[in-house]
């Protein structure tokens, strides 16, 4: 029975079996969740450095691949290796940042997720390639937020993914009836199924909740009457239209002078020479990657083996950060992921005080940043490991937190709130010889790591670069 006995042309019929089939199948849910979050935090003013970190960091391979795309091509103006989240948001900018881990969610989920037919595969790699023609144009043309347009080139394709994933019986009478050639493929959609492609995108876009310029780009293009502001809405929706067209072009195997023709088309209305664009389109096809965002990558457990090296590369990193004038609030963020993945922690908190109390503010990491309210600790002295390094300024290293020699200096708080924890690292923060806060790191039980002390070295002077901040005149 095809779709169109079933539903009746019916577009809520439609949606309705849509949705069903997406939860039933998996994948997109997956997707949807990340992007949904993603999205949010774009059109979300209050968000911090700190939340967007936080974000990315929970998933360790995003971290490394959005790492990796921020020192490609496209962004080696910047000058200098980055090689945190946090120096990404602060150097790039909170939006590129999280358009690169848009685009690499995207292109992961789709990569892994592609059903294994040849109309399934032929549809990622237009997806794939247009994302690449897009970047590439963006990058030869040094156009600001280019990030932005890269993900309006994959999420163009969306409502095609969608089909030929979930209703591939649907997607080749679809194909078939674009074959006279007579038809749009808004109009062969509508022909078969009652929908058209530009109603399913615009129905994912609500549903994601997506902002409206990458909501906008997923439709059809439409040419202005005159050339569009780059990086404007209706630019962005010129562009991923152009990629996808020549995507489409580039995998059925047409002439050069097919290419030829289409960035004629678009060059004027772009403001992008078409020879400009033809030289970024033979870059997509014949040059790899400038950064191999779909290499998988093995999530290591605990300590890596270059931890002093990481961390080496951050003490330097920071002070880079801090003759740019980072402030003590960014620094701490940049302090705390360097912390976090040259040492493999599982989670990583700034505790700094808060009127009579040392409080959790920041946390990256396990159960973070939902136990951060819990992490919090009276100034009164009590006899525990906590305010054992406080009071004597002390960095501290347990090795085991369940063991009968530090088991009873652990206090209850701790305990409960981080009951996963196994070693763990405390480098107090003190101004003026009173105490203002702590670094704090651990690794959970079924671990075991120490602590060399070059390694500790190198954390100090993560945290007094930080406190240089606070007194710049002992830097």
């Amino acid at each position: 029975m095809t779709l169109i006995s079933t539903l009746k042309r019916g577009t809520p019929e439609f949606f309705e079996l849509l949705w069903k089939r997406i939860g039933e199948k998996g994948d997109f849910p997956s997707l949807s969740k990340s992007v949904h979050t993603l999205a949010e935090s774009m059109q979300e003013e209050s968000h911090s450095i700190a939340d967007i970190t936080g974000i990315i960091l929970s998933d360790f391979t995003l971290t490394q691949k959005v790492i990796r795309l921020a020192n490609s091509a496209m962004y080696s103006s910047i000058g200098g290796e980055i090689t945190t989240i946090s120096r990404a948001a602060i150097v790039l900018g909170l939006d590129a940042v999280l358009h690169l881990a848009l685009s690499v969610r995207l292109i992961d989920t789709l990569s892994t997720s592609t059903p294994d037919t040849m109309a399934a595969r032929s549809e990622m790699s237009k997806a794939l390639l247009a994302g690449d023609i897009a970047r590439n144009i963006v990058n030869d043309a040094k156009l600001s937020d280019g990030e932005e347009a890269v993900v309006c080139a994959l999420m163009h394709h969306l409502g095609r993914l969608i089909l030929v994933f979930y209703f591939p019986e649907e997607w080749s009478k679809i194909q078939q009836a674009l074959a006279g050639g007579a038809l749009s493929e808004n109009e062969a959609t509508l022909q078969v199924i009652g929908v058209t492609l530009d109603e399913i995108s615009q129905e994912v876009a609500s549903n994601w909740h997506l902002p409206k310029k990458i909501a906008n780009s997923m439709m059809s293009p439409v040419f202005p009457s005159g050339a569009s502001i780059p990086g404007s809405p209706e630019w962005l929706r010129l562009m991923a239209g152009f990629a996808g067209e020549a995507a489409a072009v580039v995998v059925a195997g047409a002439s050069k002078a097919g290419l030829a023709e289409l960035a004629s088309r678009y060059g004027d209305a772009l403001l992008v020479p078409a020879d400009s664009i033809m030289e970024s389109v033979r870059y997509a096809i014949t040059a790899a990657k400038e950064a191999s965002i779909l290499e998988d990558v093995e999530k290591p457990h605990g300590k890596p083996a270059d931890s002093k090296e990481r961390l080496a590369a951050g003490v330097q990193e920071t002070l880079n950060a801090l003759a740019d004038g980072m402030n003590f609030g960014n620094a701490l963020n940049l302090v705390l992921e360097t912390m976090y993945g040259s040492m493999g922690f599982n989670r990583v908190v700034a505790f700094l005080r808060d009127g009579d109390s040392f409080k959790g503010k920041v946390g990256f990491g396990a159960m973070m940043p939902v136990a951060l309210p819990s992490l919090s600790f009276p100034e009164a002295y009590t006899a525990d490991v906590f305010h054992l390094s406080l009071g004597n300024n002390a960095d501290v290293f347990i090795e085991d937190a369940a063991a009968p020699k530090s088991a009873s200096s652990m206090p209850s708080w701790f305990t409960e709130a981080l009951p996963d924890v196994r070693a763990f690292v405390m480098l107090p923060m003190a101004f003026n010889g009173r105490p203002i806060g702590m670094l704090y790191g651990d690794w959970k039980k079924g671990t075991t790591e120490l602590v060399e002390q070059s390694e500790l070295a190198l954390m100090r002077s993560l945290r007094d670069n930080l406190m240089k901040l606070l007194n710049p005149k002992k830097g």
